[in-house]
């Protein structure tokens, strides 16, 4: 006796889930899915409650915001089932897969494919929906396996693995090589040499934005987006992937004396709140009370009350805590001042400007060393692929092939070390004490104030504010105040 399936009450819910693979030989369109996928649920009497794609998404992630809605749909009870063009449209992730067939299944729902028809309702049909899927995940596996070697070879020779866009840079599809474009490349330029200058990245993303330079998405810039370009190096001759940076031959924007001056005003400016950054007062963050050495606080003037500075702890604690009271951030500020014109006085116009005509001269000359270098360890990284696949080969034996190897790599282990030595021995010209102190002094009333600000933290480790008693300190009220500043030089 045939036993009939009953009838349901209407036709059961799918959602059709679309991916197109980013793989050019595996590129099939949305389209195509979408139609055989409408095709298949008309033979089986399925009503289309809705199409999800995910296109030009590698079936390796399961971050994907199309197969996340279908997954929920199921959950919700808004589709009984999802329809592929393929089994491998879902993942071509084993885990991602199990994960995926039991959440349906958890939720009475189920996954069918419009191409390769199984009935998952048996455990024949299961084992070949398993070994469909199996087969997906090898050709993922492979496909991975052949890029890793693609992108290990182009690695060697100094080469970026793809052609993703690079601020600054525009691709040579001839070359396949990474070349400065002519707008952005000095744009990318100015923005390390303002930074190591002083700017902060928000005034850096703010210029940006005000010139219409934006990001390679064409989009305006972040603070975060501009850090990632400025941390990769990339302008330095460094390809960064996969947490590691490889040594390019692609042309520099910057020399190796501004990128590791940049590298140290990031370790510096990472200690320093946010806040801080975008203060805007010239001494937040540096000046302390010299009673209970806390931090003194601006406090915005108004009316007949002039900008002053306050003990934190008397303030948050009372005088209980610390006796410290007001001064006039003017008394502070000319105390500094007075400091950096002792400064320049026993340094000399003369020293400073020998001194930084000097600095520049052994610049020019570190940074032609340190492309002579890297050029040499990007031919050592060269010969050494060459002789492994010669061994490969079986062009050149294992002993040959060893003692080549050795002599390279002895060889590049004393060029790393030269380069290391360069990049500590050298730093760009502002970066000098003598030279710094001359040109805040100089440009003082023009620079902006993340700039001084940064500066001043480069030449004075903390400034130090005795107040007097509150009743004999008027700095609030506009009069002289009787507090005693101290620098403390780094």
């Amino acid at each position: 006796m045939i036993k009939l399936r009953p009838v349901p009450d209407s036709p059961p819910k799918a959602v059709l889930y679309l991916r197109q693979s980013v793989s050019h030989d595996d590129s099939v369109s949305l389209a195509l899915q979408e139609t055989a996928g409408r095709d298949y649920c008309q033979r089986m009497g399925y009503l289309v409650a809705g199409v999800e794609a995910d296109p030009g998404i590698t079936g390796r992630t399961w971050k994907r915001p199309a197969v996340q809605r279908v997954m929920q749909m199921v959950d919700d009870g808004a589709a009984d089932v999802i329809v592929l063009w393929r089994w491998s449209r879902l993942s071509r992730s084993r885990r991602d897969w199990a994960v995926a067939a039991d959440r349906a299944d958890m939720a009475g729902g189920r996954i069918e494919s419009s191409t390769e028809t199984v009935d998952v309702a048996t455990a024949t049909g299961r084992l070949a929906r398993g070994v469909l899927v199996e087969f997906a995940a090898f050709e993922s596996d492979r496909i991975g396996e052949v890029w890793k070697e693609v992108h290990a070879s182009r690695l060697a020779q100094g080469r970026t693995p793809n052609g993703k866009p690079r601020f600054g840079y525009v691709w040579n599809l001839v070359e396949k090589i990474h070349e400065p474009d002519p707008v952005t490349g000095p744009a990318l330029r100015r923005a390390y040499e303002r930074y190591v200058a002083g700017a902060s990245v928000y005034s850096l993303v703010r210029w940006l934005n005000a010139e219409r330079v934006w990001t390679t998405a064409g989009n305006p810039w972040t603070d975060h987006a501009l850090r990632r370009v400025l941390d990769s190096g990339f302008a330095a001759g460094l390809i960064r992937w996969r947490n590691d940076s490889h040594p390019g031959v692609h042309e520099v924007l910057i020399g190796a004396d501004v990128w590791q001056a940049y590298l140290d005003a990031r370790v510096v400016r990472r200690a320093v709140p946010a806040n801080v950054k975008r203060s805007r007062y010239v001494l937040s963050g540096l000046v302390r009370c010299g009673r209970c050495e806390g931090p003194m606080v601006a406090n915005s003037g108004s009316g007949q009350r002039k900008t002053s500075m306050r003990c934190s702890t008397s303030k948050e604690r009372g005088r209980e805590a610390c006796v410290g009271g007001y001064v006039e951030m003017s008394v502070v500020v000319d105390a500094v001042l007075a400091w950096l014109g002792e400064e320049a006085a026993a340094e000399g116009v003369d020293a400073v400007a020998a001194h930084e005509s000097k600095t520049l001269d052994r610049a020019a000359e570190s940074v032609g060393d340190l492309r002579r270098l890297s050029r040499r360890i990007v031919e050592i990284d060269r010969a050494l692929t060459k002789l492994a696949k010669q061994n490969a080969e079986d062009l050149i034996g294992d002993v040959e092939l060893r003692a080549a190897r050795g002599e390279y790599l002895q060889e590049r282990a004393g060029l790393e070390e030269r380069v290391e030595e360069l990049g500590r021995a050298d730093r760009r010209h502002v970066s000098d004490r003598p030279a710094m102190v001359a040109g805040l002094l100089a440009d003082w009333d023009v620079l902006p104030v993340e700039v001084r600000r940064a500066t001043l933290g480069n030449l004075i480790q903390r400034v130090v504010v005795w107040t007097g008693d509150r009743s004999g300190v008027r700095g609030v009220a506009g009069g002289a105040s009787n507090a005693r500043v101290e620098v403390v030089p780094t």
